[in-house]
């Protein structure tokens, strides 16, 4: 079974460069661009989904709607691949955010994951990583064998928490992987073992992304 892990498409925030996390956001006109042109690719290669996961989030809902168009699979909502809640600092800019020492704690989440302390209604990063655990082996592992590909649309620290778990990578290089809007990652799911095949996959030109450059803030959100 091939399991395709991809990041939603572009938000306004995205674009500004703003913390998101557990706050709602749509899309924008480009996020919808990207993922006709990531569904389009998936057609291209032939690939049809049996299934496709999304978290709850509209950014997410949308872009797994505009994958799945008129084929066969159904959309889910899951909770468990809903992105990393970062508390009160979501909605504020990645760029002030550096430059504030008031905003140091939530610097150590992105520069210094291992001795990061999420406050208030924040998550930890063992937080996460349980929920993508859980999901991994309640929801796909038990589609091994009834279905050939299977899609899950969720957010970028999101996607990093479940290729660490897959590669079993080091806490300390958790946003060391690039995973821009509509990026997708393929694994292999074979006797209840994930591999991976392929990172960051992308059906679009990544440098007219946003607009032009200048995307390395967009990295955090």
């Amino acid at each position: 079974m091939q399991l395709y892990i991809m990041r939603h498409g572009e938000t306004d925030w995205n674009r500004q460069g703003r913390l998101q996390g557990s706050v709602d956001i749509p899309l924008n006109d480009y996020g919808i661009q990207l993922a006709k042109q990531t569904r389009d690719g998936f057609r291209r290669d032939g690939i049809v989904f049996d299934a496709i996961f999304t978290s709850p989030y509209q950014r997410a809902r949308l872009t797994a709607e505009i994958i799945a168009g008129d084929g066969p699979a159904p959309v889910r909502v899951s909770q468990r691949v809903r992105e990393m809640s970062f508390g009160s600092y979501e909605g504020i800019k990645v760029a002030e955010l550096r430059t504030n020492p008031a905003y140091r704690e939530i610097n150590k989440c992105f520069d210094d994951p291992v001795h990061y302390r999420p406050q208030g209604s924040a998550e930890s990063y063992e937080e996460v990583f349980e929920r993508i655990r859980r999901f991994l082996e309640e929801e796909i592992l038990p589609l091994e064998g009834s279905h050939e590909h299977v899609l899950v649309v969720c957010h970028g620290a999101v996607v990093r928490a479940f290729l660490c778990i897959i590669k079993h990578m080091e806490l300390k290089d958790y946003w060391t992987m690039e995973q821009p809007n509509c990026s997708v990652n393929i694994a292999r799911v074979q006797d209840h073992r994930i591999t991976m095949q392929e990172e960051h996959r992308l059906y679009y030109q990544q440098e007219t992304a946003g607009g032009g450059k200048g995307s390395a803030e967009r990295r955090f959100v």
